[in-house]
């Protein structure tokens, strides 16, 4: 008796595999999640002013009427957005503190402070980590572009 190793063929992914067993035409369209309207409100609310968001998601999810505990929200918004409700909301205050940076010539005591900071080291802290300049640096080289143009 001759021993042959056996054959063991891959079918590649779940859904690969679905696909050879149901053809397309049977299976029902899956609308994708990033269109959730939920998640559309609440990324409306927090770009619409993103320093004066208070962090109270249940009364903000009564608020919205999106008849959801603030759990599900932060779980629906990461599934949607793949980044987390208070981490996009810090995104957009960091973001308009360095238009307003580029745009004026406020300190950035009051820029932090616009922003939402209540201590500037908070701001510059969370400004060096998404841009990796300081506040400072970054007005610094923003003008340096101007006159270079």
């Amino acid at each position: 008796m001759i021993y042959e190793r056996p054959f063991v063929q891959s079918w590649g992914t779940v859904r690969s595999f679905l696909d050879l067993l149901f053809p397309s035409q049977f299976m029902l369209p899956v609308s994708p999640v990033k269109e959730d309207w939920r998640v559309q409100k609440l990324i409306d609310l927090i770009d619409s002013d993103p320093a004066n968001i208070r962090w109270n998601l249940e009364q903000i999810c009564k608020q919205l009427q999106l008849c959801m505990s603030a759990r599900q929200a932060r779980r629906l918004f990461k599934t949607c957005t793949g980044i987390g409700i208070k981490e996009y909301a810090k995104k957009k205050r960091l973001d308009v503190a360095a238009r307003q940076l580029q745009t004026t010539d406020a300190p950035v005591k009051a820029i932090a402070v616009d922003a939402g900071y209540r201590h500037v080291s908070n701001f510059t802290r969370s400004f060096l980590k998404q841009f990796r300049v300081s506040p400072i640096e970054f007005r610094r080289i923003w003008r340096g572009r101007d006159i270079a143009a």
